[in-house]
């Protein structure tokens, strides 16, 4: 793996590609009324969404459904989608999938599936664009299980027919297919299902058809084990959601009604997956170290840094140890900059760095996090404080972030301060340890200050970043590391080697035995001298 230094300039909003609010003396403020219902069942429901007049903005209305003998219910506008999650940080809501299921006896059937004219959602892979590369956050596929049928997408509104899969059950055949909604950027969605003739292609086992809509992205490969056998089991897609009064951020920030009203926050454009020309609205988010909602004021609220992890932080995701700063959840990493995601459904366990990198080792002392790309080669990247929280909104090409080769090796510094200025500020100086040291660290590239890490004193190893982390070494029980000829005596932050006492005689002989024969030898000259005066 050769190594590439890159430089990373310091993260600024410009290079987001997102517009902060700098002022809110011109925008409409809105403020929830005490009324709104905070919850439906157990699904949070937070502005831009909303229940009831004057408690969501245009085209997020939902319903609740309360029956006494039935669970609530959640419903996107007045219709029948059903939604199990809001998610404000990347604007995606998960909706329960409607089944499609076509008879034994039925020979075609032509479904529309969901209709969102003139609602602010897309169920294709619309992405959020930062500068000239573009992030998606769905992955909506179309499962069709059973035999013998032709399946295609349709846009019920123009009776059009896109993407088609078949299920060919032969002795060899399989009894699924899939079409990704990749490219599907109409607003509604339909199916035309035609079964094939049986007798005619020479197919067995002719069944009953059912249709899924899943997000590839957000599902097990034992619930999707179970859709491929046409089970009913619980599913759900994404839709992506935006604000749609003005279609670019650029546009809509100097409006009255623009919706990102909280200080601290960020707007990013929403553009259509399938033609990247063509944006579809903008998106709110609060900005790196702050979250909360950015749709309302004042509500983009300061992350404090966790200074010392939860006692049962969760240490290991497969293979991989996982240590503070880094954690898997808050209270257990020092910011969302060391955040990590382990997946526990994948086996064994996959350990993940902001969602595209398979992490294969952290290094506290080298400061570094060795990790992979899905399915492509490595990269080596250096870069300052807190930056990689959001870095999937970075571009590869323009963007503080280049691509080079397939093992992607992160640095990183705790802080951007040196150490005397971390130093300053015991609360937050992340050396904890009593055994630790603080290390300035430059970029090698050109010798520019970048910030601090810290480290275990010689003589010790751990973490330096937690209280009593540090571990004396004992040096004696690596002889291999450390040479004594002698007795080792392991000591605090080092060790001493002492001769032992067979050495210790041995030398005494020897200088006794040299001291001695030096004496005889003066003596027996000595006299000769003195015989010779007499003569």
């Amino acid at each position: 793996m050769g190594w590439v230094e890159l430089l990373l300039l310091p993260l600024t909003l410009s290079s987001l590609g997102s517009t902060k609010v700098e002022s809110a003396s011109t925008e409409e403020h809105f403020t929830s009324p005490s009324n709104c219902t905070k919850s439906c069942g157990n699904i949070k429901i937070e502005y831009p969404f909303g229940i009831g007049n004057g408690c969501y903005r245009t085209g997020f209305n939902l319903t609740c459904t309360n029956h006494t003998d039935q669970p609530s219910r959640l419903l996107l506008g007045d219709g029948k989608l059903e939604v199990t999650r809001i998610d404000l940080d990347i604007g995606t809501v998960r909706v329960k999938t409607p089944i499609v299921t076509m008879d034994l006896d039925e020979n075609f059937i032509n479904v529309p599936l969901i209709d969102l004219q003139n609602l602010p959602y897309s169920f294709t892979s619309s992405e959020q664009k930062i500068r000239n590369t573009y992030y998606h956050f769905t992955d909506n596929t179309l499962l069709v299980s059973g035999c013998n049928a032709i399946a295609s997408l349709a846009d019920p509104i123009t009776n059009e027919t896109f993407d088609t899969c078949a299920t060919i059950c032969t002795p060899t055949g399989n009894r699924y297919c899939t079409i990704d909604l990749h490219n599907w950027n109409r607003t509604s969605l339909g199916i035309q299902l035609t079964r094939l003739n049986q007798t005619e292609f020479h197919l067995v086992d002719s069944s009953s058809i059912k249709i899924f809509l899943y997000d590839a992205s957000n599902i097990t490969d034992d619930d999707l084990t179970e859709i491929r056998k046409g089970k009913s089991i619980k599913v759900e897609f994404a839709l992506l959601w935006y604000i749609n009064d003005h279609p670019t951020c650029e546009e809509a920030k100097n409006m009255t009604n623009y919706a990102c009203v909280s200080p601290n926050s960020d707007c990013y454009d929403i553009v259509d997956y399938a033609y990247t020309n063509n944006i579809l609205g903008y998106f709110c988010r609060c900005s790196l170290n702050y979250q909360g909602n950015p749709y309302l004021p004042d509500r983009c609220q300061e992350i404090s840094p966790t200074f010392a992890p939860d006692k049962g932080c969760q240490t290991k995701c497969g293979g991989i140890n996982i240590s503070f700063p880094f954690g898997l959840k808050e209270g257990c990493y020092r910011s969302q900059a060391f955040a990590l995601t382990c997946n526990e459904t994948s086996n064994p366990p996959t350990l993940f760095f902001h969602r595209y990198y398979i992490v294969h080792n952290i290094s506290l002392e080298e400061g570094q996090l060795v990790a992979s790309e899905l399915n492509t080669t490595t990269i080596i990247i250096y870069f300052g404080s807190y930056i990689y929280y959001y870095s999937y909104f970075f571009s590869y090409e323009t963007g503080p972030f280049v691509r080079h080769e397939q093992q992607s090796i992160f640095s990183w510094v705790i802080e951007t301060q040196h150490c005397e200025e971390a130093r300053q500020n015991n609360a937050t100086f992340a050396c904890v340890d009593k055994n630790s040291v603080c290390e300035n660290i430059t970029k090698t590239s050109n010798e520019d200050s970048w910030g601090y890490r810290c480290n275990c004193a010689k003589g010790y190893q751990g973490n330096p970043y937690i209280s009593d982390g540090c571990k004396d070494i004992d040096e004696c029980s690596v002889p291999n590391n450390y040479f004594c000829n002698g007795t080792c005596i392991n000591t605090k932050g080092g060790y001493q080697c002492l001769p032992d006492k067979k050495q210790t005689v041995l030398l005494g002989v020897t200088i006794g035995v040299s001291t001695g024969s030096g004496l005889l030898l003066l003596s027996i000259k000595g006299n000769g001298r003195k015989e010779s005066r007499r003569k």
